[in-house]
């Protein structure tokens, strides 16, 4: 396969998390029909039906010993624990909130890259971590619940396990693209995730009445973000640094806060916004950072 161009790669990222953080407001409409089972296999569902079709171009695996157990742990970690965090949590906070705190995304994967990679964290960057992570308190904390929102830091600190689990994806897939096309990789994601994710179909009972707000959401999540989305972005992995493609991640509360703002009318106190803004410059802060000499 032809290698893509930086520019197009840099172009589908930004579709990338510009989808994803309306997905943050589908799942939202999604939950007026169906129930949080439901949306996680939906997220999976159409895009393991998308690969099997696809079969042939992905099949011949170039597998080594010990493989496993970094596929077992990119599925594990994503769709699995991502999308039922994910997926929850924006039962009990609000849209806007949960695309903030999935803003944190850049920052979690240097801290796994520092971890597991070895790679040493600037100066800027660990300054750039407790500031984002003391706007996320001040967020959560100032949150009042109402009736989108019945436990904002409930919903709140499952979403911050839904970014811990992609900065460790990230990290995965960045390792196994070594060898693996990221066809494959998406492949296996979808249809490892949809195997897991089956029972929870059976665990509530069908809806008698769908809206069509709710189908959409629901579409929305398994179409666009299930394939689009990870298909852009298993391919920018492949060919970029996991750190450069995460710090994009930086667009996902921009647009999932004009998106709830926009199409979902929430308003934000003074405290709330004060919080968005000194997490959004912690992420900041940290992508500026990026050149900057290792701390001692």
């Amino acid at each position: 396969m032809k290698t893509p161009s930086t520019r197009l790669i840099l172009c589908l990222l930004v579709f990338c998390f510009a989808m994803w953080g309306g997905g943050i407001i589908a799942v939202k409409f999604a939950y007026g029909s169906f129930t949080g089972g439901q949306i996680v296999f939906a997220r999976v569902g159409f895009a393991a039906l998308f690969y099997l079709l696809l079969w042939r171009r992905w099949a011949h695996l170039p597998y080594q010993k010990g493989d496993w157990f970094y596929l077992v742990l990119l599925v594990a970690f994503e769709p699995c624990l991502f999308f039922l965090c994910e997926t929850f949590s924006l039962k009990y906070t609000t849209a806007a909130q949960g695309g903030v705190i999935a803003g944190c995304l850049p920052i979690c994967t240097a801290i796994a890259a520092w971890i597991f990679l070895k790679e040493r964290l600037s100066k800027r960057t660990i300054a750039a971590i407790g500031l984002a992570v003391f706007g996320v308190g001040i967020s959560s904390y100032f949150a009042p619940g109402d009736e989108r929102a019945p436990d904002p830091l409930l919903g709140n600190l499952l979403m911050f396990g839904a970014v811990l689990a992609a900065s460790g994806y990230a990290v995965c897939v960045r390792y196994i693209s070594r060898r693996y096309s990221f066809l494959a990789i998406s492949a296996i994601q979808a249809i490892g995730g949809a195997l897991v994710f089956l029972p929870l179909l059976f665990l509530d009972p069908m809806p008698v009445a769908v809206s069509p707000a709710a189908l959409g959401g629901l579409l929305y999540m398994g179409i666009i973000v299930g394939i689009a989305v990870y298909f852009c972005f298993n391919l920018s992995l492949k060919y970029l640094e996991a750190g450069v493609v995460t710090l994009f991640g930086n667009l996902m509360p921009v647009f999932t806060l004009f998106f709830a703002w926009l199409i979902l009318s929430e308003e934000f106190s003074a405290l709330q916004l004060c919080g968005v803004a000194l997490t959004l410059l912690g992420v900041l802060l940290a992508s500026t950072g990026a050149k900057e000499s290792p701390a001692d």
